[in-house]
């Protein structure tokens, strides 16, 4: 038998059970939702960290140290670039391939290669190394390469910069170095 005293909910009862689940519901699907935000944001970033500091850190292989260098059109890393690099070997008119000497001084190499692209007026700036006369038929030197000064790049490889007379560090690879962001070049 049921006892008589029992309170029966009534609507408006029911009308609070309903809101007050449906709050609950609401906050458990926030919770969750922020969560998996959380949780993406993190792995996108562990993601990011990861393959921005493999990219950093990854060094070049030896050769590429040591026989190649970048370019670049101004006294900066944001500057315009290309990359140059040095024959291993050297192959006769018979088709003999010859190995050329090792590279003992890779700053001198890469700033011996960079002037050839200062020489050629790669970047377009009008002072190429030769220009030609056309009455004479030979070739008279042009306006001289501005200065250029190594430093050395996080993976190892030479970056090349023009210095021009106007640059406070023009005399100070350290500190013309430091100013673009990089290390000074290491002399052997």
């Amino acid at each position: 038998m049921v006892p008589d005293n029992l309170l029966i909910p009534t609507d408006d009862d029911f009308d609070r059970f309903e809101e007050r689940l449906l709050h609950t519901l609401e906050a458990q699907r926030v919770q969750r939702r922020s969560r998996h935000r959380a949780v993406a944001a993190t792995a996108t970033a562990l993601l990011l960290a990861g393959v921005g500091g493999t990219a950093w850190i990854t060094l070049a292989t030896p050769e590429l140290r040591s026989l190649s260098a970048y370019c670049y059109a101004e006294a900066s890393t944001d500057s315009t670039f290309t990359q140059v690099g040095s024959p291993t070997d050297q192959i006769d008119g018979d088709g003999t391939v010859t190995p050329l000497a090792p590279v003992v001084d890779p700053a001198a190499a890469a700033v011996e290669n960079c002037a050839s692209v200062w020489a050629i007026d790669f970047f377009g700036t009008g002072t190429s190394g030769l220009s030609t006369v056309p009455s004479g038929g030979g070739e008279t030197p042009a306006p001289a390469s501005p200065d250029l000064q190594a430093c050395l790049r996080p993976d190892g490889v030479y970056a090349v910069f023009p210095v021009g007379s106007d640059n406070v560090n023009a005399g100070d690879p350290d500190a013309f170095c430091a100013a673009v962001g990089l290390q000074p070049p290491f002399t052997p």
